[in-house]
């Protein structure tokens, strides 16, 4: 919504009488058009002063539209622009994946090696933990800023580097054997950055600085150690409970899982470098960045079975790569068409905002032929029979984006009446009285009840 100035009504009278025809309104520019799209897609409320976003829109190596709106400071008035500095959030985990990557490149880190090999103090697992798993969320590494909370140290921006790392060095064990389950973990990038750290003999946060925002002049850009941006240009973040723009931006103030503050023309910078520059981004580099993440069996590495393959921080799917961001009251997003050589950046500091669902919102108003970014395999794609060793019943899934029903034929072969599924999350979904949660490979599921637990499988 945008706010409409009044005239008075003899005003109005005045004017219509006394402009020539030729004073009609003229026609909007098509960048300004696109510009009122973008930002109607935002749907920053306009009513009072509220946080929002700032968007780059960006193809064939160069910016084709900023849009910024809302309020980097609620309190102080201060608008954002694109120089505002946001706190990335996760966005972060591909500039802490591309410096493990570049030292991958120089032959001074093994994908397929142990983690031990680097990290010879992280107590021994029962099973082997290789750099790969890391990058894929297949570790089973524990997260560490929940370790942090268990641990009674809250808010987060109470908490350094050195007791996040002692948190996860202080695991004797990993939720699951390494590679077969997906697990989203801040504690795996944690030790990613701390092998970036030991392997290249440079502070985690000096290393990002010097080999990956320094060469693409992201001046603007930096990874947190121990202290807040005390720059005039840095936005605060924030939730909207009944409407009221409410400060909620305890955030962890060092690098690794997040960590980076950077700004939408710095993004820029980033998104010219993966599409022409190289400087960063070079084609090896780009290579084993790209890749979809594999468990052990092969399979390719989903969320429950759904949506984009994870790799190398980086959501992997038909045409765009990309990650999201989200913690204290900051929302993120950066992608990249590899076909049509688009990218999109998203900075936004309302923490109710769901990135890809605006970033989807933004590409639908300013160009219908960009494919959507959150591609993937949708939940169709669990659709089918299912059934239990311990049970002659079969439960047939039909699924959508909203929910989808389960149907049970029972032993005689006829089917019951479907019934209806609500999806509460990735490959989560909730019956009436029980819930069904999807195989990271998609391969099956698992009923729960009351008192009763079981595990379906797909039939042929």
């Amino acid at each position: 919504m945008t706010r409409i100035g009044y005239l008075p009504l003899f005003a109005l009278i005045a004017a219509s009488l006394t402009a020539p025809a030729a004073a009609a309104a003229a026609p909007v520019e098509p960048t300004a058009a696109k510009a009122a799209a973008v930002k109607a897609a935002l749907d920053v409320p306009a009513a009072s002063a509220a946080p929002g976003c700032a968007v780059g829109l960006f193809r064939g190596g160069k910016t084709e539209l900023l849009v910024n709106d809302g309020y980097a400071d609620v309190a102080t008035g201060r608008r954002i622009d694109a120089d505002t500095q946001f706190y990335a959030a996760s966005v972060s985990k591909q500039f802490t994946a591309a410096a493990l990557m570049q030292l991958v490149v120089a032959g001074k880190v093994r994908l397929d090696a142990d983690v031990h090999r680097y990290l010879p103090d992280l107590p021994p697992y029962p099973d082997p933990l290789t750099i790969q798993n890391l990058l894929n969320m297949t570790s089973g590494v524990r997260d560490s800023l929940v370790l942090l909370q268990l641990d009674g140290i809250e808010p987060l921006s109470r908490a350094s580097r050195a007791q996040a790392l002692a948190e996860v060095f202080q695991q004797r064990d990993t939720k699951f054997k390494p590679g077969t389950a997906y697990d989203y973990t801040n504690g795996g990038y944690l030790l990613l950055s701390e092998v970036v750290e030991r392997v290249s003999g440079e502070k985690f946060e000096t290393y990002v600085g010097s080999h990956l925002l320094k060469p693409l002049g992201m001046t603007r850009s930096f990874v947190m150690l121990g202290s807040r941006p005390s720059d005039a240009n840095a936005a605060r973040g924030y939730t909207m409970p009944g409407g009221k723009a409410t400060l909620t931006d305890e955030i962890p103030l060092f690098g690794g899982s997040g960590g980076l503050i950077t700004t939408i023309n710095d993004l820029a910078k980033w998104y010219a470098d993966i599409d022409n520059g190289h400087k960063v981004w070079t084609p090896e580099l780009t290579r084993l960045m790209t890749m979809p993440g594999r468990f052990a069996d092969g399979r390719p590495v989903r969320d429950h079975g759904q949506g984009a393959v994870y790799g190398n921080a980086l959501l992997i799917g038909p045409h765009w790569f990309h990650h999201t961001g989200a913690a204290g009251g900051f929302k993120t997003l950066f992608g990249y068409d590899r076909e049509q050589r688009f990218g999109l950046a998203l900075l936004c500091n309302n923490g109710d905002y769901n990135p890809d669902k605006v970033a989807d919102a933004v590409l639908a108003a300013y160009d219908g032929s960009v494919p959507r970014v959150s591609e993937g395999a949708p939940p169709s794609s669990l659709n089918g029979r299912y059934g239990n060793p311990n049970l002659k019943a079969v439960y047939s899934i039909a699924l959508t984006e909203a929910g989808g029903t389960v149907t049970v034929t029972d032993r005689t072969g006829k089917p019951g009446a479907p019934q209806v599924l609500e999806a509460t999350g990735p490959g989560q979904y909730k019956g009436r009285g029980y819930t069904l949660s999807f195989d990271d490979n998609g391969m099956g599921f698992t009923l729960t009840i009351p008192r009763v637990v079981l595990h379906f499988t797909r039939l042929p």
